[in-house]
């Protein structure tokens, strides 16, 4: 027998409906893959020795790329927590659809 937790989720999607669920999920999903796509390509770029910022400002491109992949990263981690929020959703709609309500 196994073991494990147990939970029960009473959750609130801000400005989807439900009608809108597996679409939102399927362009949060595209956008992951844009930014894992595009981390790949500054990985897999010949780097410049600088960068410059939005003011003309040159800075070492070791410190551009770090700040890339936070910046990413935490766009990453937020689609990824909006798409576990919609399957908790769309399993709920589908196992108790009366508990799901557009507000």
């Amino acid at each position: 027998m196994s073991w494990g937790t147990s939970y029960k989720y009473d959750g609130y999607l801000s400005h989807i409906t439900i009608n809108e669920l597996e679409s939102r999920r399927e362009d949060e999903m595209r956008l992951v893959d844009m930014y894992f796509r595009e981390l790949l390509a500054y990985a897999a770029q010949t780097p410049p020795p600088t960068a410059k910022n939005d003011e003309g400002y040159e800075y070492p491109y070791p410190e551009f790329l770090a700040m890339k992949f936070k910046e990413y990263r935490e766009c990453i981690e937020e689609s990824l927590m909006l798409i576990a929020r919609i399957d908790d959703c769309l399993e709920t709609l589908k196992e108790h659809p009366e508990d799901v309500q557009n507000d």
